[in-house]
């Protein structure tokens, strides 16, 4: 697997970090070992489509993008460089491979892509391999999820962060047939209650960001105990984010 979603800047190892908004703009950032942030490329107004709603990472830089309003997806690529190409546009239903609806994805090994669709039957676990035909592994009936996850992160060994309503979570092990097991819940004011988005980092970091621009990195030992490490006061980030990303998947 390729991993230039981890890149060198002077001596210090960084990640880059998707962000994405809905005038169709965007930016490439870092995220190094000290928890700096830095932008790297600018991504004026129209570089993206601007129906985008989920956009997820996938092995050998490919990106996927998902409207859940139709239905229709892409996958993209991301060189050393940080330019973006399409590789394969699929349209909604009848002819495409997603169907609307789904309102949260998560990356594990594998090339494997959770879609979450709440209390609804459309959430599937799909992989995605390198020749971008989207395979259907599993079909997950109403109740095998909470139905209001808000946020879900993808975290080493498979593990994954759902994050609701009123600050509670659970964190979860995907097991080998594609199921989860539940193995951290965390009661309501675990977290701060306004993140808009949560995306994991390497090392087992995680990025929360809220409404206003302002964000916490955190971390999760092997254990599930979370913590915060850098607080990201307002200001920090431009406040219109819809979706951001790390752009190196699970292993």
């Amino acid at each position: 697997m390729s991993h230039l979603g981890t890149f060198q800047r002077g001596d210090v190892m960084s990640d880059r970090i998707l962000y994405y908004g809905a005038s169709g703009r965007g930016c490439v950032g870092s995220i190094d070992a000290e928890n700096n942030l830095q932008d790297v490329t600018v991504l004026p107004e129209g570089s993206f489509a601007s129906d985008w709603t989920l956009i997820t990472p996938l092995s050998n830089n490919r990106i996927l993008y998902y409207a859940a309003d139709s239905g229709r997806s892409c996958i993209g690529s991301i060189d050393a460089d940080n330019v973006l190409a399409d590789v394969v546009a699929y349209p909604g239903p009848p002819d495409g491979h997603f169907l609307p609806g789904y309102t949260e994805v998560a990356t594990f090994s594998g090339d494997r892509v959770l879609f979450y669709a709440g209390a609804n039957v459309l959430s599937w676990m799909y992989t995605i391999p390198d020749h971008n035909v989207p395979q259907g592994l599993r079909h997950y009936e109403p109740g095998s999820f909470a139905s209001d996850w808000q946020q879900i992160a993808g975290l080493s060994d498979d593990r994954v962060l759902f994050y609701g309503a009123d600050g509670r979570g659970c964190i979860a092990r995907l097991r080998p047939d594609n199921t989860f097991a539940d193995e951290t819940v965390l009661p309501e004011g675990s977290f701060a209650p306004d993140w808009r988005q949560i995306t994991g980092l390497s090392e087992d970091r995680i990025l929360y960001y809220g409404d206003s621009g302002r964000g916490c990195i955190g971390s999760i030992d092997n254990n599930n105990v979370l913590k915060d490490v850098t607080v990201l006061p307002e200001g920090s980030f431009a406040a219109d984010w819809r979706q951001i990303t790390f752009l190196r998947p699970p292993g």
